[in-house]
């Protein structure tokens, strides 16, 4: 089982992940076609009013969730990062100064980054297919305490099904070879593993090639150690979904956040951190929603009925967020 109890909040450590949809300043990089649309010019009529208005409101969110570190994807550059960590100091004296972040190759010019509380003692990539987003890896050492969070934004399930299942299926291959790597020398290991997945828990790719399982005990009965715990799997079936898909009316969850076995409280032998009981939420509120509780993204939309809408929300993904605390 997870672990309940009081603790002093220097003992806890808040960790949250959030696809922000397309984060991107206003200026036309001549080396990525992918931001052409986030210009004032381009589809999304990107003003600098508009960017503005984007970074406050993921700042809001932010302030409300109070993480000490927080993964990020669909962000453009570093320069969206500062703005952004300056955006949530003067809105809300919210500190997060410390960026991990570089530049990857991607198509549409989107990389993952994390913001913190606190400095990472080393900060590594990942990648697995040439031309998809890296896996970014910070360490960590609060407290005396170790912990390693690896952000991931994995292949989208656009275009021909078997063709993107074989893409996230080489990023889920990636990371667990990291995982078993790490987990070999050290089983007692605090590993976090965090982001926009683009597939369900359900599936093969996620539970067979990536060893993330929704049943805790499946976790902690797993002799080999390697199984990592899908958070996922503390919440009730009809309240874990993070993303709505529209044509298909249908609700997906691809955001999570996945730990390691000596996470678990019952874990032998146990990590420096673990998981809070009953912590690990979807993170929403009223103003991240639309009348029917769906993300409410930041975009412009054709639509032929009514013409063109301007959407001035969040994000079309709700953020998660789990309490560590300290062993």
């Amino acid at each position: 089982m997870l672990f309940s109890c009081c603790f002093a909040a220097s003992d806890r450590l808040v960790v949250a992940c959030w696809n922000v949809e397309n984060l991107f300043d206003t200026e036309d990089d001549p080396l990525n076609e992918g931001d052409d649309g986030y210009t004032p010019r381009g589809w999304m009529r990107w003003t600098e009013a508009r960017y503005a208005l984007k970074r406050q409101h993921l700042a809001d969110v932010i302030a409300r969730m109070r993480p000490d570190i927080l993964g990020l994807t669909e962000i453009e550059n570093r320069r969206v990062l500062e703005d952004l960590v300056r955006t949530l100091k003067e809105r809300h004296g919210y500190e997060m100064p410390h960026v991990l972040h570089r530049d990857g190759d991607e198509k549409r010019g989107i990389d993952v980054a994390i913001l913190s509380k606190h400095a990472a003692v080393s900060t590594n990539w990942i990648r697995s297919v040439s031309g998809q987003r890296e896996v970014l890896i910070g360490e960590f050492i609060i407290g005396g305490r170790a912990l390693t969070l690896l952000v991931n934004h994995w292949k989208s399930q656009l275009g021909k099904k078997d063709a993107s299942d074989e893409i996230r299926r080489a990023e889920a291959l990636t990371v667990r070879a990291y995982l078993d790597g790490r987990l070999a020398s050290d089983p007692a290991a605090a590993l976090m593993v965090a982001g926009d997945f683009n597939d369900f828990p359900s599936s093969p790719i996620l539970k067979d090639a990536a060893g993330f399982a929704t049943e805790e005990r499946r976790v902690l009965g797993d002799r080999s150690g390697r199984l990592l715990y899908n958070l996922t799997g503390t919440l009730p079936e009809d309240r874990r979904g993070t993303y709505y898909y529209a044509p298909k009316q249908q609700w997906n969850t691809l955001d999570g956040i996945m730990v390691s076995r000596g996470m678990l409280a019952e874990a032998d032998p146990g990590a420096p951190w673990g998981v809070l009981r009953g912590s690990y939420e979807i993170f929403k509120s009223d103003e991240q929603c639309d009348k029917d509780g769906r993300p409410l993204p930041f975009r412009r939309v054709r639509n032929k009925r009514v013409g063109d809408v301007y959407y001035t929300g969040y994000s079309d993904h709700f953020p998660v967020r789990v309490t560590l605390y300290a062993r």
